[in-house]
């Protein structure tokens, strides 16, 4: 009798663990961004990173570091792609006989979609002085230098990653400076950091519903921040981490109201009312170090870790966990067929999402640098 209720016992503990825990969604590779055997020809560019966006047509747009169509020597490309993963590239920022890239180079520091439904982005370097440009893409591939870095006195205009703001315009935060830029291209610094030990980290801003900016910074020595700033101009620090620790991620404005965000090992929320929990402590195979996090349509927070995994590949992990602090669930990347290194993803439509890996990838006959992936998340399509 004792043996066969030890049995029971044990049969309903494995079939309730069964029940509730979580198989990770599998993570596929759509697109291998690569060069063939001689460097030479790289035609949609290599090294994508940021996130992907998806446009109202159905397809989804990204960036490149370096090559493009017609020169393995060009400044990158921004890319488009179908949810099947054909992929070609839209523009090529390109090289001229001078070595030199007036329309811009590196197109990866900042990308979005605009309120006309159109692609605005920033360049890394290239323009007239070297110090990026601000342009702007259709979806047929027509292309428009709105502006060009550091050509303001005292080279005050400097670019950055971004968001598109409520009025339509583009907001972003790098050095000591919050700044707008106009879908025209006029930029406008709308606030200054007074302290000359505080920098904004270049992660992009968010926007809550009643204008209000948040977003991260840091202190020396190397203490992370989290701040608002205010349409009337009121800079406010929320809450300030302790010496050496730096936010990793972006953070998110969750549909409770709250932001969250990541540091080398806890995924973190702050209340309103400046109420800071560390909601939930990563491990190595988790992701230590995320790079970046979203909240997706199933309320969860979904992340990437770019150097995750398991040691000494460290080939990057996808986590998901509530917003309560509950893990669900991680997958590691895999260099050789799903590429490795995330930098950044979207959901789509489809309730899937869709992101880049920096390196690696399955590309036969080719140098793999990395890939566009998919996620079969299985969210409801929207």
């Amino acid at each position: 009798m004792k043996t066969l209720l030890g049995f029971l016992a044990m049969f309903v503990t494995a079939t309730l663990l069964a029940q509730t825990e979580s198989t990770a969604p599998p993570i596929s590779q759509l697109f291998d961004f690569s060069c063939n055997g001689s460097f030479s020809s790289c035609p949609q560019g290599f090294d994508p990173t940021l996130s992907p966006v998806q446009l109202s047509n159905g397809n989804f747009y990204g960036v490149t570091w370096w090559a493009g169509t017609g020169s393995s020597n060009n400044g990158g490309t921004v890319w488009k792609a179908t949810s099947a993963g054909k992929v070609t590239a839209l523009h090529t920022f390109p090289i001229n006989s001078s070595g030199k890239f007036p329309k811009g180079e590196n197109p990866v520091i900042g990308f979005a979609v605009g309120a006309d439904g159109n692609l605005y982005g920033t360049t890394e370097s290239g323009g007239t002085a070297n110090a990026g440009v601000f342009y702007k893409l259709t979806p047929a591939g027509s292309f428009r230098l709105l502006h060009n870095f550091c050509t303001a006195a005292g080279c005050t205009d400097v670019g950055g990653s971004f968001i598109l703001g409520q009025d339509g315009n583009f907001y972003g935060a790098v050095f000591n400076t919050v700044f707008q830029l106009t879908p025209q291209g006029v930029y406008t610094v709308i606030y200054n950091l007074t302290s000359s030990t505080e920098t904004f980290s270049g992660k992009p801003l968010v926007q809550a519903a009643d204008g209000t900016f948040y977003g991260t910074g840091s202190a020396y020595p190397e203490a992370g921040f989290i701040f608002s700033l205010t349409q009337g101009g009121v800079f406010t620090i929320l809450h300030s981490f302790g010496d050496f620790t730096l936010i990793t991620t972006n953070i998110i404005l969750g549909s409770d109201g709250n932001i969250y965000g990541s540091t080398y090992d806890e995924i973190f929320q702050l209340t309103p009312s400046d109420q800071f929990t560390n909601i939930h402590q990563l491990t190595q195979a988790q992701g230590l170090t995320p790079n970046f996090l979203l909240q997706a349509s199933d309320g969860n927070l979904w992340g990437l870790a770019q150097n995750g995994g398991i040691s000494p590949d460290r080939p990057g992990t996808l986590f998901t966990l509530t917003t309560s602090g509950t893990f669900i669930s991680s997958e590691e990347f895999n260099c050789s067929t799903t590429g490795c290194n995330p930098t950044g993803m979207v959901e789509g439509s489809d309730g899937n999402f869709y992101g880049n890996a920096i390196t690696g990838g399955s590309a036969p006959g080719h140098n793999p640098l990395g890939t566009l992936f998919e996620v079969a998340a299985g969210l409801k399509a929207h």
